[in-house]
Order: structure tokens, then C-alpha cells, then sequence
């Protein structure tokens, strides 16, 4: 199969370095490093676990292109890497059926928002008293419905931005941001939640972060579903510590955000950033939930040329690590904002 596949015999390729042999190219066309490589990644990580990628292309010997997940798994002798086995898989035709998928996703919303947002402006209308009195029997209800119609637009929202990120339409509209004044906002509006549940929150915020080129919208975006997802599963009178720093060595900024939540169960961690996961200690506490705010915030930080990575124990708490490079997002022409 990988004689087909690479439009190569084996006894062509013995002796030669991979990189030679196995040429990938990213989403946009462009050529992966051979740092940026699985292999290599797995090769020079300190860690034992096994990574799958699925956003890249493989060219082979005849110039076609198509879409492949990889797999590197690392080799370990006496606990060190000595190797690694790599497996891809052409996987065209389940990016064709997801491509369609997307597409049906984005109408579908299109057509929703409309109706949508046609009610809750006609509730809201009622609840002010602009059509006539509303008498309190009568307000109750008013108000789950509108309650209920804006859980309804958000979710609409949701599923558009990430038809707009798997269709590569979105826009990155980068401006000199403030990312201490950013996270700090996107606190202030999460305390009604964090007061309710009595959670008490410390942030710190390092004086020596410069402004940074940005989108801001997309940056609000990483910091507010992060910090959301703590405040939503850290129990009563938790704790949520979030932190934004400047990392000199990676030449970067890190987000923090530690929680004394419910915790990821082991055996789905490796599942937390795919697209409609929900672990299942959450399921039965959180109906609303969607499981697209991490698969969002991995494919923004993506763009971004950042990383995402978090460490959980489950009943012990979650924290969630997000590093974003000084030297900011690249201007993306795109039919729609993500916001």
C-alpha cells in the first residue's frame, strides 16, 4: 500500500532519508519543515505518548496530492526514544464526506440565524411593554423563551464559526492589541457566573507583555472559551487561577488557566480538542454543552502559529496552556469574521 500510495517501489527508496521520499505539504500548499514533521516531532519530544495528524498532504512520486492522517508512535528502550514508526492512511473521502457535511452545517445555520434572531427581537419587544402590558404570569414564560431562543442563536453562531474555520473562509484581521487589557475583559464579563457559584478567581497578568498584532476578536475567543469551560466545571467555591506572561525563551506569551474542577478522564484526553467531543463525567452535569469551544480554540491558536496543550486529573482539576507567539497573526482575507 505504501508502494501505491507514494507511486514508489521499496527498492527505490531503501538507503534514502525520509525526507527525501515523503514529501508533505500543509492545507495552504506550502511545504512542511522537517522539524514540523510527526516523526520528527516524536523523534525530539520527551514525551511517550502518540500523536495523529490530520491536516496534512502527502505528494507523491507522480505530483498527486491527497489529504493523509499520520500517526508517529515513539520506540522506547529503557525509557528512552530510540526510534519511531510512522503510519499514514489516505484519507480522501472522508474529508469529501466531512466537506459536505460542513457545508450542509453552514446552509442549515444561515437559514436558522434568520428566524432566530426575528424572535428574540419580537420577545424582547413584548418583555419592554412595547405592544402593551405584560402581566407577570405572563413574563415568566416570555422570558424562557427568550432565554431559550438565545441559546439557540449562540449555538447557530457556533456551528458557523466552525464551518467558516473548516472552509478556510474566515477572516484574520490583525491590529496592536493589548492582551493583558483583553483577557482582563473577558474575566469582567464572566463574573456573574464566577460570583454565583462562588468560585474565587486570581489573575495575574505580567507587566512586561508588549502589544501585540493581533486579531483581537479571535484572541477574546481563546481566552473567554478557556476560561468559560473552568468556571462551567469547577464546582462551588472552587478555584480558577489564570495567568498571562511573557515567555522569553519561546519568544511568546503564555495563557494559564488552572481550575479545581471535575477533571478529564484519562483514556479520553487524547479526544478533549476533537470537534462535538464531551467527556462523559460532564454529560450528565452540563446539558447545554456543545463540545466545539475547545476544537474552536485549537484551530484559532493553529493559525495563530501557537500551541494548546493541557494536564488534567480527574476529580483534581484541569490546566489549560496556551503559548502565542510575540510576532502575532498574519492578515487572512475571508468572506466572514469568526465573531
Amino acid at each position: 500500500m505504501a508502494e501505491k500510495l507514494l507511486g514508489q517501489k521499496a527498492d527505490e527508496v531503501m538507503g534514502k532519508f525520509y525526507d527525501d521520499v515523503i514529501s508533505l505539504e500543509d492545507e495552504d500548499g506550502n511545504s512542511v519543515a522537517f522539524e514540523e514533521r510527526p516523526l520528527t516531532k516524536t523523534l525530539s519530544s520527551s514525551t511517550t505518548t502518540t500523536t495523529t495528524t490530520t491536516n496534512l498532504y502527502l505528494v507523491n512520486k507522480n505530483k498527486i496530492k491527497f489529504p493523509v492522517a499520520i500517526t508517529a508512535s515513539p520506540v522506547i528502550l529503557d525509557k528512552k526514544i530510540i526510534g519511531a514508526v510512522g503510519v499514514f492512511r489516505d484519507i480522501t473521502k472522508e474529508k469529501e464526506m466531512d466537506n459536505a457535511k460542513t457545508e450542509f452545517v453552514s446552509l442549515a445555520s444561515h437559514q436558522l440565524r434568520t428566524p432566530l434572531t426575528t424572535i428574540s427581537w419580537y420577545t424582547e419587544m413584548i418583555l419592554k411593554g412595547d405592544v402593551g402590558k405584560v402581566i407577570p404570569s405572563q413574563k415568566k414564560y416570555l422570558e424562557e423563551i427568550y432565554a431559550g431562543n438565545h441559546r439557540m442563536i449562540e449555538l447557530v453562531n457556533t456551528l458557523l464559526d466552525v464551518s467558516r474555520i473548516e472552509t478556510g473562509t474566515f477572516m484574520i484581521a490583525p491590529e496592536l492589541t493589548n492582551a493583558v487589557k483583553l483577557a482582563q475583559s473577558a474575566v469582567d464579563e464572566l463574573k456573574p457566573q464566577i460570583d454565583q457559584k462562588k468560585i474565587t478567581l486570581t489573575a495575574v497578568f505580567g507587566a512586561d507583555i508588549p502589544l501585540m498584532q493581533t486579531d483581537p476578536k479571535l484572541l477574546h475567543m481563546i481566552v473567554q472559551n478557556i476560561l468559560s469551560n473552568a468556571i462551567e466545571y469547577t464546582p462551588e467555591k472552587g478555584k480558577v487561577e489564570l495567568s498571562l506572561v511573557l515567555d522569553n525563551e519561546k519568544k511568546a506569551v503564555l495563557l494559564k488557566v488552572a481550575d479545581t474542577g471535575c477533571g478529564i478522564p484519562k483514556n479520553q484526553q487524547d479526544k478533549i480538542f476533537t470537534k462535538l467531543f464531551r467527556a462523559d463525567n460532564v454529560r450528565e452535569k452540563d446539558t447545554d454543552g456543545t463540545g466545539l469551544g475547545l476544537y474552536i480554540v485549537k484551530s484559532i491558536v493553529e493559525n495563530f502559529g501557537g500551541e494548546v496543550w493541557f494536564e488534567s486529573e480527574e476529580n483534581k482539576g484541569t490546566t489549560f496552556y496556551v503559548s502565542l507567539p510575540l510576532s502575532g497573526m498574519k492578515e487572512k482575507k475571508g468572506t466572514k469574521s469568526l465573531i
